[in-house]
């Protein structure tokens, strides 16, 4: 194994132990936000769909010891905790065709070992849109002629999580330092879906310490 090999193991090795560290924490905190509140099995009480992101995230906080709160990027302090960070597989623009991003743009918790935990706090646990049918990588599927098909979704989803085990520091990258929970009723699921780096969860999650992603760059175009 060459040297660059070695060390890309390392790197991956440690992203993996973090990552494991910083999804326990979060199931964590949540059981113990249950307990305190008598309703164990109910996430409701705190991914409150009648609360923004930024007053979830208030009251979350308080079960991580030393976080820090920033519920905007021009909160005190908080500017470089706001950032852009890759898909784990290559998604276009519906429209351009180029590769894309996206940023954790929402309200989020700074933990004292340098992670940090993003809250999306959605309006309803049940929810109705209408989308284009996508593929594996959420990228719209076309017709021979270059249409999309349009489909009716049903989501159940109160609230999603996203979280970086190294905060602004690189990779930043879905599937490898950066990952999405989402909140249901009575439960917190990993999103094992591609885009969001569901791969390398599932991996780590059931003990292999592998990470899967496509290197790219953002704007890219075939």
């Amino acid at each position: 194994m060459t040297m660059p090999s070695l060390i890309q193991k390392y790197r991956d090795k440690e992203l993996i132990v973090r990552t494991k560290r910083v999804y326990s924490n979060i199931q964590n905190a949540v059981s113990l936000a249950q307990k305190e509140n008598d309703v164990v099995g109910d996430n409701t009480f705190l991914f409150d769909p009648t609360k923004t992101s930024a007053e979830v995230v208030q009251a979350f906080a308080k079960y991580f010891n030393g976080s820090m709160v920033c519920t905007k990027k021009n909160d005190t302090g908080c500017e470089k905790f706001y950032y852009s960070v890759k898909y784990a597989t290559r998604r276009k623009d519906d429209t351009t065709g180029a590769t894309m991003g996206t940023n954790l743009s929402n309200s989020k918790i700074i933990l004292n070992d340098g992670s940090l935990i993003a809250v999306n706090q959605m309006t309803s646990c049940e929810r109705t849109f209408t989308d284009c049918k996508r593929d594996s990588d959420y990228n719209c599927i076309k017709d021979k002629d270059g249409n999309t098909e349009l489909v009716t979704k049903m989501l159940y989803i109160c609230a999603y999580i996203e979280f970086d085990v190294n905060g602004p520091s690189l990779p930043n990258q879905f599937g490898r330092d950066v990952y999405e929970l989402e909140v249901y009723k009575d439960k917190i699921s990993p999103n094992l879906s591609n885009l969001p780096g569901g791969k390398s969860l599932k991996n780590i999650l059931t003990g292999i310490d592998k990470l899967e992603y496509t290197p790219y760059n953002i704007g890219e175009s075939d």
